[in-house]
């Protein structure tokens, strides 16, 4: 019997975006491709690898990825590419509603950024990839679809499986299927599906502001990847918080208080912001990211953090800032904080260890976020938002790092940030410039949209997928500790993040340290 696909899309027409000078096409040469993991990075001239049936392991309400990879030594031409559903136990269906595709889009490192630390380096300069242009994009300047690849280069694709809350555990299959002018070639994926579910809201909190696109569905975009999006207006509140994970609200009131100012504005009144938070109470945290970076300034803005912590206090918000845990702000004259979520780097995290400051904070009822910026030359060994470092640079922070060293959420200073100004044209040119360094990707997690046809959405990249894996793992890890199982992993995931120095760099040693706490949760005993 002839097996049945259903196509998703249709691939033909340009070529990939590789680096490579246009060479000419022969469309009667062979195809290759192959599926591999989403921890890595496929370069335009790797070799190419066998293809062999690819397992995939996820719980109900988790959104795993793999990537289909397509090439030829005498390029590929009109390429389409097609998906059949996952049949798994009893007769379930998983259909291709619940795939989404993305073709790689390749961007150009050319000044790497800083390497300050032998085990955590820039990757050098070259061509990544890393925009992931949705099938379903109607296009622009570019397409994902369809697509012709150059000889000799590689053209991979993403897939997302988001696995349904409704789906029984088991194995499911199905296959996939390139077709081109050259020929056509078939593949089979595998997917086991575990007995244990994730939750729609995270239980990791995050804050994500948008720059550029500040559409409801940009926002909705940094959702679908387990990212809040900061500010929400007060009719998106209620459908974010339902039907889309939101998990916690920033009130959007800035001081004007950073490292570079040290001057803050009065805090608002009381009534301003109660009536503020009143008109997005959805049942989840309220907060309002106040100052930022201030460790550098005097003293005298003491007197300002007291005025807008009092006044976010009298009105039920809590305080966050970028700040360390000094003494002077863990009492606001009723032996309680002024600031409810500390937001520190790494450096920040290990003074904070060392002198004590951190459990103190902690014992009065203060929470913390981790984030990072550029590079802090004191501690380079820690996890870097930069695109051109290693995949487990973003997954780690999200999961077993932010877990293990009991951070409840991270905070990102933008997610898709640009400078029009300087004429930056962020899908050819991703560095953020730092007094004359360039910090590849900094601040851009999510390319404009409209030049794939989207005006008013944005275009997620690869490190956006893993910081959501990671934000996934972060919830197996909460799984794990809530139900008393963590011994049946004789510590592997403490050894996954053991300190901001001492974190697992290979990836393979996650994914299986990741299987292994899926199928204790998934045994459940």
């Amino acid at each position: 019997m002839r097996r049945r696909f259903w196509p998703l899309f249709l691939l033909a027409g340009l070529l990939t975006g590789c680096p490579a000078p246009r060479a000419t096409i022969d469309p009667q040469g062979p195809i290759q491709a192959w599926a591999t993991g989403s921890l890595e990075r496929i370069r335009p001239e790797e070799p190419p690898r066998p293809l062999e049936p690819f397992t995939l392991y996820a719980a109900r309400g988790e959104v795993e990825s793999f990537q289909v990879v397509l090439s030829g030594p005498r390029g590929v031409r009109n390429a389409r590419l097609e998906f059949s559903a996952l049949r798994g136990p009893g007769g379930a269906v998983i259909g291709t509603e619940h795939l989404s595709l993305y073709r790689q889009h390749y961007v150009e490192v050319r000044e790497p950024s800083p390497s300050l630390e032998e085990g955590n380096r820039s990757q050098g300069a070259g061509w990544y990839p890393d925009a992931l242009i949705p099938f379903e994009a109607p296009g622009g300047r570019y397409r994902a679809v369809p697509v012709d690849v150059s000889p000799g280069r590689n053209q991979p694709f993403w897939v997302d499986i988001a696995v349904p809350r409704g789906a029984p555990a088991g194995t499911y299959e199905g296959s996939y299927r390139i077709l081109a002018e050259n020929g056509s070639l078939e593949g089979r994926i595998r997917l086991v599906v575990w007995g244990f579910e994730l939750p729609l809201r995270p239980s990791l909190y995050s804050f994500v502001p948008l720059w550029r696109t500040k559409s409801k569905a940009a926002r909705l975009e940094l959702l679908r990847h387990r990212l809040m999006p900061g500010r929400v207006e007060p009719e998106e509140a209620l459908e974010f918080a339902r039907d889309h994970g939101l998990n916690s609200i920033d009130l959007g009131f800035w001081s004007g208080a950073n490292a570079h100012t040290c001057r803050a504005k009065p805090a608002p009144p009381v009534a301003e912001l109660a009536a503020a938070k009143a008109a997005r109470q959805v049942g989840v945290p309220i907060y309002n990211f106040t100052f930022d970076e201030l460790d550098v300034c005097p003293q005298s803005l003491l007197p300002e953090i007291r005025a807008w912590a009092a006044n976010l206090r009298a009105a039920g918000v809590l305080h966050l800032s970028t700040l360390s845990p000094r003494p002077e702000l863990l009492d606001d004259g009723n032996g309680r904080p002024l600031v409810d979520i500390f937001a520190i780097n790494a450096e920040m995290y290990e003074e904070a260890q060392k002198n004590g400051l951190w459990e103190a904070a902690r014992s009065k009822g203060s929470s913390f976020w981790y984030y990072t910026a550029l590079i802090n030359p004191k501690t380079p060994y820690a996890p870097q938002w930069l695109l051109d470092y290693s995949p487990l640079n973003w997954r780690i922070s999200t999961g077993f790092l932010a877990h293990n060293l009991g951070f409840s959420g991270v905070l990102g200073w933008a997610a898709d940030h640009y400078d029009p100004d300087r004429g930056q044209d962020p899908w050819t040119d991703v560095r953020y410039f730092n007094a004359g360094r360039a910090y590849n990707g900094d601040g851009l997690w999510f390319y404009p949209g409209r030049e794939v046809g989207w005006p008013d959405r944005v275009v997620p990249s690869i490190r956006a997928k893993w910081l959501r894996d990671g934000v996934e793992d972060y919830e197996y890890l909460r799984l794990l500790r809530e139900r008393g199982l963590s011994l049946r992993l004789d510590g592997l995931e403490q050894a996954m993040a053991r300190s901001m120095r001492d974190w697992q760099k290979d990836p393979a040693t996650l994914e299986a340290v990741r299987r292994r706490i899926g199928e204790v949760l998934s045994q459940g005993r």
